[in-house]
Parts: C-alpha cells; sequence; structure tokens
C-alpha cells in the first residue's frame, strides 16, 4: 500500500448537527459522483485492488472512523467500521504491514490491523475489509513502538504547557477563614 493524496470530501453548509451522513468525494479537486461516509479523509492509500479511503465524523469526544475500499471509477467494493457510542476511537497514527493490510494506533496502546481481503471462492463473491484488534502489536512491532513513544511525548509536553488555576472556591459565609489567612497557623 501507497499513502497518497488527491481525495476530499465536500464540506456541508450550516450546523453540523443538521449534516447528512455522507459527503461527496472528490478526485483531484473533481467530482466523483461518490458518496462516503462521514466528513473529512482521515488517510488515503493505492492499493493493489483500487483506493482505501479512512474517513471519520470530525465529532470530539466520539471519535469513529470508516474504512472504504474503492474501485479505479470510485465505486465501493467494502467498508467496515470503528466506532462506539459514547466512545472515543481517535486514529492517532497508520502504516501500511504489506500489500493488503494495515496497522491503525489509538488510544495509548491500543491498535488494529485493517486487512483487504478480495474474493476468494463462490461463498465470498465480493471484497471484505477486515479488522482485527492487535493486541501485541506495541511490544512485537519498532513502528508501534515508536508510535506509542511519540503519543506519550506528545501527552506530556500538552500537560506541561496546561495552565491549572486551581484556587478553592469558598463560600465564607459558613465560617471559613479567607484565602490569605491558609496556612498562617
Amino acid at each position: 500500500m501507497q499513502l497518497i493524496q488527491g481525495f476530499s470530501l465536500d464540506p456541508h453548509p450550516g450546523e453540523y448537527d443538521t449534516w447528512p451522513e455522507t459527503s461527496a468525494l472528490r478526485f483531484e479537486g473533481r467530482p466523483t459522483g461518490t458518496q462516503l461516509p462521514g466528513y473529512v479523509v482521515e488517510a488515503q492509500y493505492r492499493c493493489r485492488h483500487g483506493f482505501l479511503l479512512i474517513t471519520s465524523d470530525d465529532c470530539p469526544y466520539e471519535e469513529a472512523n470508516s474504512f472504504v475500499l474503492l474501485d479505479e471509477r470510485f465505486q465501493t467494493l467494502a467498508s467496515a467500521a470503528l466506532g462506539a457510542m459514547y466512545g472515543s476511537y481517535l486514529l492517532h497514527d497508520h502504516w501500511p504491514l504489506d500489500d493488503d493490510s494495515l496497522q491503525l494506533h489509538y488510544q495509548m496502546r491500543r491498535f488494529y490491523r485493517l486487512r483487504v481481503r478480495p474474493p476468494q471462492s463462490l461463498l465470498r463473491r465480493g471484497f471484505e475489509l477486515r479488522l482485527e484488534r492487535d493486541e501485541r502489536a506495541w511490544v512485537t512491532d519498532p513502528r508501534a513502538k515508536a508510535s506509542v513513544a511519540a503519543l506519550e511525548r506528545s501527552l506530556q509536553a500538552q500537560r506541561a504547557d496546561a495552565i491549572v488555576d486551581a484556587v478553592p472556591v469558598v463560600n465564607l459565609g459558613e465560617g471559613l477563614e479567607p484565602p490569605e489567612n491558609w496556612g498562617r497557623r
């Protein structure tokens, strides 16, 4: 798989809660006639079966991803989704593992493998996108270890930059001393 650029989704007018569930897909600025779930293209790959796109709804605290395999005419061959109501699946990083699979990094140490499975028999005539939890990726894959370390550094930097004003709020009518007298005994 090769990381590419060129795909985008049309923006929607109005308030977020009025947007439809799908967006029009563009390739190199031109309409494709295809609608995809979501509002943002998070990642896009060229693979031997066409194009693999990862999209999201760009919804804070309820992040989720849709995965769509498209053919050369931008028709959907297979799709899958990862998300949960009131859950957060914010995609931190991703990289190809081989011609048919990607590694996906979510949260601190949550990894998934996304496999493109071509038709193999009369029982499975179409393509399939199979999403599997990869419990050991962060231990066995050097790229996963590096991704975890990068996320930890990013979170530490955010914590260091955060200014917390933790002055307690008190009701002096309840007989408590004012803050300027605290610690003077």
